[in-house]
């Protein structure tokens, strides 16, 4: 079936009030600089601002809902997205083993364990015939709204503590259950029996661990908030401040729970506490932004002098001059993973007996070390990321390589195991992968040690009708970026296939190799490409490939992004102007910054999901402060003058025609809060009222940041997006009939 681009009135865009707020910034450059801010009043969660968004959903879904091919779209990602899922089992101390199952369309996965001590033998798609649930976070809210965030068993395997989100918040309430009282059941009444009868609050950005003897656990926790007790709760945006970290003791009301540590005079910094897996050692962590850098304070274990705010720390890393994430002990010596000299990583041994005498254990090599971990009690598994794909290894506590697995292997992977068991699991995707799950058993033959234990098997979509390839090209400076293309064998590259390209570039976060069965789907039905540049501001190639796209470098990213479309362009891969760009959260200030700055006519579409849009008031906002450290600070005059201009708020351009752009967010979006886009929807509409093409807000009810967000609410949100660049771009949705190989 045929379309052509959705014909667009731009005469209707509902009205903003426009007030006559101005701030006073400070700059290098420029000395005292004014800038208005006619739409603060966005920022509120008022009646004034739900009525213009609704005004705004009910004017986009207007036109989304013209697009021809959106219902059949809906049908074929949600086609798509009906297999089952499942992540590695873990062994716990009741002797059963737990893993995550979602059986294809239930809006949230679900906790299941073995009936037995044995490892299952989960071969197939079915895992309710091998295992049984255990907790089932569908039957907390009608509509799927409700997500676990986090959980932990206890040490003795009694208890099971876990923490639920509402409606995509990043704050969550943590709970506690006896194993042998699982969720499987709709409680009676809504009142959950099974659980414990404590609740506890206001926790945020927070790991659970437990005390070795299984009494309690340590959780952070901010101060009470009034808008998240209510009945009817607000919209969250206020600072997160005043972190503090509790010990919480079983069987008691968290109002009795035990303040472990505080730091008034650092407000926004953030903490976590963890043991060692032997457990003679605490570890507590400091950062104090998003930074690759935190404080580590090592405490010994000792059940005499009690739990409280008088640990006797030893302050074993007193300043923020790199990451130290703590891997394991041998008595009295830690294994760190860190970037201490070492942009791209690697392991060194901190003795706490010999005045924390620091040795390399692994040093840095030409790949980023991404993940370690100590299994089999004397083994480590290591994962290091060369070129974007990852590659797997064992090598000895003495910091000697062993073997290399799975070598044919081109994706993204991960370890779960615990130092005490002698195997471990790997999952390993890719572009056209869906999943495996592979088993490293040291008990044993060396030859027969490796070997898969299940495959995610895709019903409606087959993987290996697409091909993935790794391309190197130029950015404006020179630097060479590398970029994933990913297309249906069917689709043939000779410089008129539509293309999607997504990216990130921030906060030294690499985008892997993944599995997207809408956007494989997309790409089927329409003959596109999918291009994934890995441009820097990630984490690709350690902190010098962060450092290349952050603060006053930013721009890197931009010029990146621009670059890797005129590639695709100019190679024939990609049509003139048939590039739709997608980016989320930092990836939507890329993709708004992108749409400002490239060329008229370098995109045929846009989609900016949960950008950080208003670059000199993100600060002001939940978890904003913390990025700082990628951004800048606008209240500093320095910052201000390399912020200012690619503020996409800021920068919206006259001078051109913008493509068919539409933000996304969502009303409970307590990370990137949704005035940036809220504002940058208005300026857009308020700038460029007749500009020929759509400038679109689409506001997601009852959701957040993205995670926890159920299956239904995701399929229906990638059929809008998708649905957007297909009437935007005049897509023709291809008969499967029509497609042969070439």
């Amino acid at each position: 079936m045929a379309i052509s681009p959705t014909p667009w009135n731009s005469n209707k865009y509902p009205a903003a009030r426009r007030c006559d707020h101005v701030d006073t910034y400070q700059s290098t450059a420029k000395g005292e600089v004014r800038i208005a801010d006619p739409y603060r009043w966005l920022e509120e969660y008022t009646e004034e601002t739900d009525k213009w968004t609704s005004s705004q959903e009910a004017f986009t879904r207007e036109f989304l809902d013209k697009n021809v091919d959106r219902k059949l779209l809906e049908g074929a990602f949600r086609a798509s997205m009906d297999y089952a899922k499942f992540s590695a089992p873990t062994l716990r101390e009741d002797g059963r083993w737990y893993w995550i199952y979602n059986s294809g369309l239930q809006a949230q996965s679900v906790v299941y364990r073995s009936k037995c001590k044995d490892l299952p033998a989960l071969l197939g798609g079915d895992d309710s015939k091998v295992g049984e649930i255990f907790f089932d976070p569908n039957l907390l809210t009608e509509d799927g709204t409700a997500a676990l965030s986090t959980y932990a068993f206890s040490e003795s395997g009694e208890y099971w503590a876990y923490g639920v989100s509402l409606s995509g918040s990043d704050f969550s309430t943590v709970y506690v259950r006896p194993t042998n009282s699982p969720l499987a059941e709709k409680p009676v009444d809504g009142h959950d029996t099974g659980r414990l009868p404590e609740e506890i609050h206001f926790v945020k950005f927070s790991s659970i661990t437990w005390t070795p003897d299984s009494k309690g656990f340590f959780y952070q926790r901010y101060p009470d908030r009034a808008s998240l007790t209510a009945e009817n709760a607000t919209i969250e945006t206020q600072g997160d401040v005043d972190a503090m970290v509790y010990y919480h003791r079983i069987g008691t009301p968290q109002s009795e729970d035990i303040l472990i540590h505080e730091d008034k005079k650092n407000p926004t910094w953030m903490f976590s506490i963890d043991f060692t897996e032997k457990k003679e050692y605490i570890i507590f962590y400091t950062m104090k932004d998003t930074s690759r850098k935190n404080l580590l304070w090592v405490a010994e274990h000792n059940k005499e002098d009690g739990i409280g705010p008088n640990i006797k720390w030893n302050k074993v890393i007193d300043e923020f001059d790199a990451e130290y994430d703590v891997i394991t002990n041998h008595g009295s010596t830690l294994y760190v993973r860190t970037n201490k000299d070492a942009s791209q990583y690697k392991v060194i041994t901190i003795d706490l007996a010999k005045k924390n005498e620091v040795k390399d254990l692994i040093p840095e090599t030409d790949a980023f070390l991404s993940d370690v971990s100590s299994v089999n009690k004397d083994n480590l598994a290591i994962i290091y990321k060369r070129n974007v794909k990852d590659e797997i290894y064992v090598y000895s506590r003495d910091g000697k390589q062993l073997t290399r697995l799975a070598p044919e292997f081109v994706g993204a992977a991960s370890i779960s195991s615990r130092e005490k068991q002698p195997w471990f699991f790997v999952s390993m995707s890719g572009f056209n992968s869906p999943g495996t799950i592979a088993r490293y058993d040291f008990t044993t033959a060396e030859e027969q040690r490796w070997n898969i234990y299940r495959s995610i098997k895709v019903g409606s979509l087959n993987p290996g009708d697409f091909d993935t390839r790794q391309v190197w090209y130029e950015s404006k400076d020179g630097t060479k970026v590398p970029m994933f293309i990913v297309r249906h064998k069917s689709t043939r590259l000779d410089g008129t296939a539509p293309a999607i390209q997504y990216g990130y570039g921030g906060f030294n976060i690499s985008v892997d190799p993944f599995f997207s069965p809408t956007i494989l789907t997309f790409l089927q039905k329409y003959g596109a490409i999918l291009a994934v540049p890995n441009i820097r501001g990630g984490g690709e190639f350690g902190e010098d490939w962060h450092k290349g796209g952050y603060r006053e470098n930013k721009k890197n990213c931009f010029d990146d992004f621009i670059a890797a479309t005129d590639y695709l362009v100019k190679n024939k891969y990609a049509a003139p102007g048939k590039v739709a760009i997608n980016g989320g959260s930092n990836g939507g200030l890329l993709v708004a910054a992108c749409v400002n700055r490239a060329p008229e006519g370098t995109y045929g579409a846009a989609l900016a999901e949960v950008g950080v849009l208003d670059l000199l008031r993100f600060h002001k906002f939940t978890i904003g402060k913390a990025w700082t450290s990628d951004y800048g600070d606008p209240d500093d005059p320095n910052d201000f003058d390399f912020i200012y201009p690619i503020s996409p708020l800021h920068n919206v351009p006259t001078d051109k025609v913008l493509p068919p752009y539409m933000l996304l967010t969502a009303d409970h979006d307590d990370r990137v809060v949704p005035m940036h886009s809220f504002k940058h929807a208005a300026s857009l509409q308020y700038t460029l009222p007749h500009n020929p093409h759509p400038l679109l807000l689409r506001v997601d009810k009852k959701a957040g940041h993205g995670a926890g967000k159920s299956t239904e609410k995701r399929i229906q949100e990638s059929a809008d997006k998708w649905g957007f660049v297909a009437q935007s771009l005049g897509l023709v949705w291809k008969d499967s009939t029509e497609q042969t190989n070439i």
